[in-house]
């Protein structure tokens, strides 16, 4: 109910754990508790997607990934992360610092860069297109193969936030856009 879930999917949900409890047998190696655990576990896993989606590397480096959503969904956080695991399979990742609005959102990544190893690319506050636009250039020039877009997120969606995507969008024509969202964003994610 916090996190603002479809009242027909919990319901779903909550019938689909209920039947499956109800006839399933305890396993020898599992308590009734573990049982239920398992179940339920299982259970979100369906619901949720249980096929791993990958993100489609381009023949033609770099592949620019766009990460987008609301302000606190943890955007920057995720990007650093990704490209973590990106140099972890042997890339060259680059983070771009295209949030030129929220304070300290540039430092913030340059922090979470700078713990994966992994480089960021800045411009202070030139216009978030163009710095999309530099880093691409910039990564080419350096032999970086994959490109993070970490933009600016606002607390609501608006349409400044959305024409500024799009024009980031226009630039740079990323392989990949990533809708980042925390588990309260609710029914909302499903609007817009």
């Amino acid at each position: 109910l916090e996190a603002d879930v479809s009242y027909k999917v919990v319901k779903d949900f909550v019938k689909s754990v209920s039947e499956r409890c109800s006839g399933q047998d305890v396993m020898e190696s599992l308590t009734p508790a573990q049982t239920i655990v398992k179940i339920v576990n299982e259970e979100l896993i369906r619901l949720m997607g249980s096929e791993n989606q990958r993100i489609s590397i381009s023949p033609k480096p770099p592949t620019v990934v766009m990460l987008v959503g609301l302000q606190g969904a943890g955007k920057t956080t995720n990007g650093a992360k990704l490209a973590g695991l990106f140099k972890k399979q042997g890339k060259r990742p680059l983070l771009v610092a295209c949030d030129i609005y929220r304070p300290a959102a540039i430092e913030q990544l340059k922090v979470v860069g700078e713990q994966a190893g992994v480089p960021v690319f800045t411009l202070g506050t030139e216009k978030p297109e163009i710095i999309a636009q530099k880093a691409l250039a910039y990564a080419k020039d350096h032999g970086n193969d994959i490109v993070i877009l970490d933009t600016a997120g606002r607390l609501h969606i608006d349409e400044a936030l959305m024409d500024e995507l799009k024009n980031i969008k226009k630039e740079v024509e990323p392989n990949e856009i990533l809708l980042v969202i925390d588990s309260m964003t609710g029914q909302d994610a499903v609007n817009g």
